[in-house]
């Protein structure tokens, strides 16, 4: 038997109706749903703050308040690039201001080559700057980059790791600089950014988050008893993968956006995930849609994660023993725009009575509203290994 975790990223919204979810044609969805074990589940531990680490964390059985170094690091660990012990790593953002307003956290999901030519376009007019202050900027995908500062001060270090530097995407529609960081290099160097990029159509500003030091996790094999295979567009998934040793696959094509190349992402698990092994399949267009706060767009990616993803999955396993196991990592409500700690709607298939019918698996439709009517709730740290556990 294979075992399949399918992460579509953000896609809850709250427990009500009329959620880009129940709104979604998901004929997929609706055919195992009935032989279903449904329910919530916490994946944002009390405290911390909603994100995809966290959330990821969580789902991966590996405790956030344990665990949680900061996104950045995360998320460079996929570039496996060394970093010197006293440094320090931000996600720094490509982002769009007009008037003094945070207009787009992602400029517009700029392409990955547009995005590696503004930041070398820094890399060069900020250069002076940098090396003054031991700073390199390295390109990641789309608006997602990165700022590894190296700090011989230790108790500056320190300070910095704790500073609280707000998402870009929390503050959407707001002015930036009611939120500019405290740290004066990071001040100074969003400013240069501005005259830097002055001409740039969408991409006029960098914006710093995220913040923490290289981390090391236990190895998920040595854990699970099992190994793992990992597909996703984004870094922050891919990070956390090598860092607990999974395989990560790279997919072709993939953008983590609604012009994603889906198909590819289950074909390649598809192919390196072996007998008793997990495929990991990410799918990030749910969550950016629902950062545009658009609930039509977010449908559709429900719908393209229904067909292209679950339903190749389903169609290319057809006649073989699965299980599958889907749960967002967080929710990203469109009306908020940002994340949400609130839990989220789980599914298991198939259900604990293997299709002898119980009230778990009852349900006609996933939705937020259905998978709370069964009145289970779940800590999502534990749900991998309950998952895993179960035979058919």
């Amino acid at each position: 038997m294979r075992y399949f975790l399918l992460i579509p990223d953000g896609a809850a919204e709250k427990f009500e109706k009329g959620t880009p979810l129940e709104k979604a044609k998901t004929p997929y969805l609706n055919q195992i749903v009935k032989n279903s074990f449904i329910g919530i589940a916490r994946t944002i531990p009390y405290g911390l703050p909603p994100g995809s680490d966290i959330g990821t964390l969580s789902i991966l059985g590996y405790d956030p308040y344990k665990f949680a170094v900061g996104r950045a690091p995360l998320e460079f660990a996929s570039k496996g690039i060394e970093v010197p012990p006293n440094s320090i790593v931000f996600r720094m953002n490509l982002i769009t201001v007009e008037d003094g307003i945070i207009k787009d956290h992602s400029a517009g999901h700029i392409k990955d080559e547009e995005a590696k030519r503004i930041v070398e376009k820094i890399n060069q007019e900020a250069k002076d700057f940098l090396e003054k202050n031991k700073m390199k900027i390295f390109p990641g995908k789309s608006y997602r980059n990165y700022l590894v500062w190296e700090i011989d001060d230790k108790s500056k270090l320190e300070n910095i790791e704790k500073s609280k530097l707000t998402p870009p995407h929390d503050i959407l529609g707001k002015k930036y600089t009611e939120f500019l960081p405290e740290i004066d290099e990071l001040k100074k160097l969003i400013n240069i950014s501005q005259e830097i990029l002055k001409d740039e159509k969408s991409a006029n500003m960098v914006w710093f988050w995220g913040q923490g030091k290289m981390a090391q996790l236990p190895k998920f094999e040595d854990i699970y008893k099992k190994k793992a295979n990992l597909v996703s567009a984004v870094d922050i998934l891919k990070g956390i993968g090598k860092l607990i040793g999974i395989n990560v696959v790279e997919v072709p094509g993939v953008t983590g956006y609604l012009d994603s190349n889906f198909e590819g992402k289950v074909d390649y698990v598809l192919s390196e995930t072996k007998e008793n092994e997990l495929g990991i399949i990410h799918v990030e267009a749910t969550d950016e849609t629902g950062h545009e706060g658009d609930p039509e767009k977010k449908k559709t990616a429900i719908e393209i994660f229904d067909t292209r993803v679950l339903g190749r999955l389903l169609e290319k396993t057809k006649g073989e023993k699965i299980k599958i196991l889907i749960i967002p990592d967080h929710p990203t409500p469109c009306e908020l725009r940002t994340h949400s700690p609130d839990p989220v709607p789980f599914l298991i298939f198939p259900c604990l009575c293997e299709g002898n019918g119980c009230i778990l698996c009852s349900a006609e439709r996933f939705t937020e509203i259905s998978s709370a009517e069964k009145g289970i709730m779940i800590d999502a740290r534990k749900i991998l290994k309950f998952f895993l556990s179960q035979k058919s």
